[in-house]
């Protein structure tokens, strides 16, 4: 009776051992540190256009737009992640943008001689700056994807803490006669804004070594802000501006 019993002991243990290994076959590694280097392909362009009453002529209007490039380009991302059961776990990814672009501005105004003849002038503000720091906070889960690697699946809330330099006017000069504007300088501002979104991605992990992988991102963030670059004639703005978008690339994982 007590070695069927001890047979039967035995045979719990080996039955089990297969089990957890099988539960941690997917993502056996319990840490992981990852660097990645991704690229961001959308437009992320934006535009402002505002109208209010001439000063002068009041029956007429003074129009200024701006439109903003798009800052398409390289990342840096670092981050982590941590397993906590089974194929779960939970990971954090700081990114960070920096671009520089160039804006176009029109304005259109009164002429104090005639009505309905506006003068207008238009140009171009080089190196407007935007710098976007973005904390992805993800819940994770891994599933197999052949014999060695998998797909980790995250998705979770993202903070960005936004800066952008935005025109918040123009100066000029009224050329004699009032027949034309030459334009002296662009005002510009910086805003900053922290604002909170989601993100939701993938990442493919090729373990090459015990302690070395390889990633292939995809990931795809976002949130609205809105930025006041400062009165205009006593005018409220409000620029609407999207932070985030798809980021597409890899790079290299440490395992714990």
């Amino acid at each position: 009776m007590k070695a069927s019993r001890g047979l039967l002991a035995a045979c719990v243990l080996l039955s089990a051992a297969p089990v957890h290994a099988q539960e941690n076959r997917v993502w056996p590694e319990r840490i992981f540190v990852t660097v990645d280097v991704p690229f961001q392909p959308l437009n992320n362009g934006f535009s402002e256009s505002l109208s209010f009453p001439d000063t002068v002529r009041r029956t007429e209007n003074v129009s200024f737009a701006t439109d903003y490039g798009s800052t398409r380009g390289v990342l840096v991302d670092a981050g982590a992640g941590v397993r906590v059961a089974r194929g779960f776990g939970a990971g954090v990814v700081v990114s960070w943008l920096h671009r520089s672009s160039a804006g176009t501005f029109d304005l259109r105004m009164p002429s104090p001689i005639a009505a309905n003849s506006p003068l207008a002038l238009s140009g171009s503000v080089p190196d407007l700056n935007r710098r976007e720091v973005g904390v992805h906070l993800q819940a994770l889960h891994a599933l197999p994807l052949g014999s060695r690697a998998r797909v980790l699946v995250a998705g979770g809330p993202s903070v960005f803490r936004l800066t952008q330099d935005l025109v918040r006017g123009v100066q000029f000069d009224v050329l004699p006669g009032f027949s034309a504007l030459k334009f002296d300088q662009a005002l510009t501002t910086t805003v900053e804004r922290t604002v909170v979104g989601f993100n939701v991605g993938a990442t493919v992990v090729w373990p090459f070594a015990s302690h070395f992988a390889v990633g292939g991102v995809t990931r795809y963030s976002r949130v609205k802000a809105t930025l006041d670059p400062g009165s205009q004639s006593n005018v409220s703005r409000a620029i609407e501006i999207n932070a985030g978008g798809l980021h597409l690339g890899g790079g290299l994982q440490l395992l714990f």
